[in-house]
């Protein structure tokens, strides 16, 4: 995108159809699966930003209002969750919980995680694991997920030398 191109719009709206339309290159994918009855996946990949935000808040609240009672957000292909992102993700936990569904998140990448830790929102969320999701396909009686946590607190090598 060239600086004209900015320069001429009028509103934010019009700014980010510019940025869209620029933006072939970004890798954002999301797709949906039903890994058995009830259950909805909703994969993301990539930046959750203020450009492919709306997209991803459209996806997941379509699949909100769907008949499934279970919509889990697998996050681990994120790479970025921009501001706007987790407005969205907190607006989505309030609808799904005002309309008596279960929104959980499949995290574990730093990306997602790192930014719900500081902002103390990460204990708001259902978290569960990807293998978990899986057997509970096999053996719906085996799946102990629905129990909220809060993630482990992340530190890298440096960050823990440090405190020593």
């Amino acid at each position: 995108m060239t600086e004209s191109s900015v320069r001429g719009t009028d509103s934010v709206a019009e700014y980010m159809r510019a940025v869209e339309e620029s933006n072939e290159n970004v890798a954002f994918r999301m797709s949906t699966e039903r890994p058995r009855r009830g259950v909805m996946v909703v994969n993301v990949s990539g930046e959750l930003d203020m450009v492919t935000v709306p997209r991803f808040a459209e996806l997941v609240q379509h699949r909100l209002d769907s008949s499934a009672p279970v919509v889990v957000l697998d996050l681990t292909g994120v790479t970025f969750l921009g501001v706007e992102a987790i407005k969205v993700l907190a607006q989505l936990d309030l609808r799904a919980h005002i309309t008596g569904k279960r929104l959980s998140l499949v995290t574990g990448v730093r990306a997602v995680d790192r930014p719900l830790e500081v902002l103390g929102l990460a204990s708001r969320f259902t978290y569960g694991s990807r293998p978990v999701f899986e057997s509970a396909e096999r053996d719906p009686g085996a799946a102990s997920w629905r129990a909220p946590r809060t993630p482990e607190p992340r530190t890298g090598s440096h960050e823990a030398a440090m405190s020593r």
